[in-house]
Protein backbone atom coordinates (compact mmCIF):
# COMPACT_ATOMS: atom_id res chain seq x y z
CA UNK A 1 0.00 0.00 0.00
CA UNK A 2 1.26 3.52 -0.78
CA UNK A 3 1.89 6.05 1.92
CA UNK A 4 3.16 8.92 0.59
CA UNK A 5 3.74 10.77 -3.53
CA UNK A 6 6.43 12.80 -3.75
CA UNK A 7 5.17 14.45 -7.10
CA UNK A 8 1.98 16.47 -8.11
CA UNK A 9 0.55 13.27 -9.83
CA UNK A 10 -1.03 9.97 -8.48
CA UNK A 11 -2.72 7.09 -10.45
CA UNK A 12 -6.13 6.02 -9.28
CA UNK A 13 -8.93 3.91 -10.74
CA UNK A 14 -12.06 5.02 -11.48
CA UNK A 15 -15.19 4.59 -9.80
CA UNK A 16 -17.06 3.37 -12.61
CA UNK A 17 -15.81 2.11 -16.02
CA UNK A 18 -14.91 5.48 -18.27
CA UNK A 19 -16.85 7.60 -16.83
CA UNK A 20 -14.35 9.86 -16.88
CA UNK A 21 -13.71 9.81 -20.50
CA UNK A 22 -12.69 12.91 -22.53
CA UNK A 23 -13.15 14.68 -18.70
CA UNK A 24 -9.81 15.84 -18.71
CA UNK A 25 -8.87 19.20 -17.11
CA UNK A 26 -12.02 18.33 -14.78
CA UNK A 27 -12.24 18.38 -10.88
CA UNK A 28 -12.15 14.73 -9.33
CA UNK A 29 -12.95 13.66 -5.84
CA UNK A 30 -12.16 10.15 -4.37
CA UNK A 31 -14.76 7.37 -4.98
CA UNK A 32 -16.30 5.02 -2.36
CA UNK A 33 -14.34 1.92 -3.25
CA UNK A 34 -10.33 1.91 -2.19
CA UNK A 35 -7.98 4.27 -4.28
CA UNK A 36 -10.68 5.56 -6.77
CA UNK A 37 -12.07 8.37 -8.10
CA UNK A 38 -15.30 9.99 -9.71
CA UNK A 39 -15.91 13.40 -10.75
CA UNK A 40 -16.10 16.48 -8.47
CA UNK A 41 -19.56 17.42 -7.74
CA UNK A 42 -20.15 20.42 -5.68
CA UNK A 43 -20.65 18.78 -2.49
CA UNK A 44 -17.67 16.85 -2.87
CA UNK A 45 -14.35 17.68 -1.74
CA UNK A 46 -11.74 17.72 -4.80
CA UNK A 47 -8.99 15.83 -4.47
CA UNK A 48 -7.15 16.84 -7.63
CA UNK A 49 -7.72 17.43 -11.42
CA UNK A 50 -8.23 14.37 -14.16
CA UNK A 51 -4.55 14.63 -16.07
CA UNK A 52 -5.04 11.63 -18.33
CA UNK A 53 -7.71 8.84 -19.45
CA UNK A 54 -8.01 5.85 -22.02
CA UNK A 55 -10.83 4.43 -23.14
CA UNK A 56 -11.34 0.78 -21.90
CA UNK A 57 -8.31 1.87 -19.63
CA UNK A 58 -10.04 1.84 -15.45
CA UNK A 59 -6.66 3.68 -14.44
CA UNK A 60 -6.57 7.17 -14.81
CA UNK A 61 -4.15 9.90 -13.46
CA UNK A 62 -4.88 12.92 -11.36
CA UNK A 63 -3.07 15.99 -10.76
CA UNK A 64 -3.16 16.77 -6.79
CA UNK A 65 -4.17 19.99 -5.87
CA UNK A 66 -1.92 21.86 -3.74
CA UNK A 67 1.15 20.73 -4.97
CA UNK A 68 2.15 23.56 -6.23
CA UNK A 69 2.78 25.32 -9.95
CA UNK A 70 -0.46 25.91 -11.91
CA UNK A 71 -2.59 23.50 -13.27
CA UNK A 72 -5.39 23.74 -16.15
CA UNK A 73 -8.93 23.01 -15.30
CA UNK A 74 -12.19 23.65 -16.81
CA UNK A 75 -14.08 27.08 -16.32
CA UNK A 76 -17.83 26.82 -15.00
CA UNK A 77 -19.19 29.84 -16.30
CA UNK A 78 -17.87 33.29 -16.99
CA UNK A 79 -14.63 33.69 -14.42
CA UNK A 80 -12.47 36.84 -14.60
CA UNK A 81 -8.58 37.08 -14.51
CA UNK A 82 -7.24 36.73 -10.43
CA UNK A 83 -10.88 35.82 -9.36
CA UNK A 84 -10.45 32.85 -6.65
CA UNK A 85 -12.94 29.51 -7.69
CA UNK A 86 -14.14 26.61 -6.11
CA UNK A 87 -15.48 23.77 -7.67
CA UNK A 88 -18.90 23.48 -8.50
CA UNK A 89 -21.11 21.09 -10.54
CA UNK A 90 -19.75 18.37 -12.60
CA UNK A 91 -16.27 18.97 -11.81
CA UNK A 92 -15.50 22.55 -12.70
CA UNK A 93 -14.39 25.68 -11.33
CA UNK A 94 -16.37 28.64 -10.59
CA UNK A 95 -16.10 31.93 -8.72
CA UNK A 96 -16.23 32.54 -4.74
CA UNK A 97 -20.02 32.71 -4.63
CA UNK A 98 -21.07 36.73 -3.68
CA UNK A 99 -23.53 34.81 -0.66
CA UNK A 100 -21.92 35.14 2.74
CA UNK A 101 -19.71 31.37 3.96
CA UNK A 102 -16.66 30.05 4.58
CA UNK A 103 -15.38 28.38 0.71
CA UNK A 104 -12.29 26.20 0.57
CA UNK A 105 -10.57 28.08 -2.87
CA UNK A 106 -8.10 25.73 -5.35
CA UNK A 107 -6.77 28.43 -6.87
CA UNK A 108 -6.43 31.72 -8.68
CA UNK A 109 -7.12 32.45 -12.11
CA UNK A 110 -3.92 33.13 -14.13
CA UNK A 111 -5.77 33.39 -17.52
CA UNK A 112 -6.22 36.67 -19.28
CA UNK A 113 -9.40 38.09 -19.81
CA UNK A 114 -12.78 36.37 -19.08
CA UNK A 115 -13.70 32.65 -19.26
CA UNK A 116 -16.55 31.36 -20.48
CA UNK A 117 -18.34 27.81 -19.61
CA UNK A 118 -16.07 24.71 -21.21
CA UNK A 119 -13.33 26.70 -21.38
CA UNK A 120 -9.44 25.71 -20.36
CA UNK A 121 -7.91 28.01 -18.12
CA UNK A 122 -4.95 28.13 -15.98
CA UNK A 123 -5.20 28.35 -12.28
CA UNK A 124 -2.25 28.92 -9.55
CA UNK A 125 -2.81 25.80 -7.59
CA UNK A 126 -2.94 26.92 -4.15
CA UNK A 127 -5.67 26.04 -1.74
CA UNK A 128 -7.48 28.77 0.65
CA UNK A 129 -10.24 29.01 3.33
CA UNK A 130 -12.19 32.57 2.30
CA UNK A 131 -14.54 33.59 4.34
CA UNK A 132 -17.31 35.75 2.74
CA UNK A 133 -19.08 37.95 4.85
Amino acid sequence: METYTDTPYKPFKEEVADALLNKEHFLVALGTAPDTVKLATSTDDAIGVLFEKSAGNPHVNVRLLGKGGSVKVKAGGVIAKGARVIWGAGGKVVTVPAAAGTYRTVGIKLTQGNSADNDVIELLDTIETRVVV
